[in-house]
């Protein structure tokens, strides 16, 4: 990288992977710092059940709206924090993908 008077294509090339990287870099720090995110103790056995379920009902492959999943597992299940806690855990994994500004989890 060099400092010129113009701007050619190479250097935008070059900008934008910066910021797309340093933008991924950022999010995923975020996800994983902050007292706010550690799981609660109490909450582990319900997440781990939350999580056996969300893999038995969504196949590997497919695509399936946040908002739908959420709604299906509260029908299920009362807690609607573990729930959370449970699909940002595998979002966390990497069983999910988040997708479209994260309204679609992709497996």
């Amino acid at each position: 990288m060099r400092l010129e008077p113009e701007v050619r294509p190479e250097h935008v090339q070059e900008a934008h992977r910066l910021f797309k990287v340093s933008t991924l870099n950022a999010a995923a720090s975020g996800m994983a710092s902050g007292s706010a995110q550690q799981t609660p103790q109490e909450l582990v056995p319900m997440i781990q059940k939350i999580e056996e379920a969300i893999k038995r009902r969504v196949a590997i492959g497919t695509k399936i709206s946040y908002p739908k999943l959420q709604q299906e597992m509260m029908l299920r299940y009362d807690n609607a924090r573990a729930i959370d806690y449970a699909i940002l855990g595998m979002v966390k994994s990497g069983d999910f993908q988040h997708q479209e500004s994260r309204k679609i989890l992709f497996r």
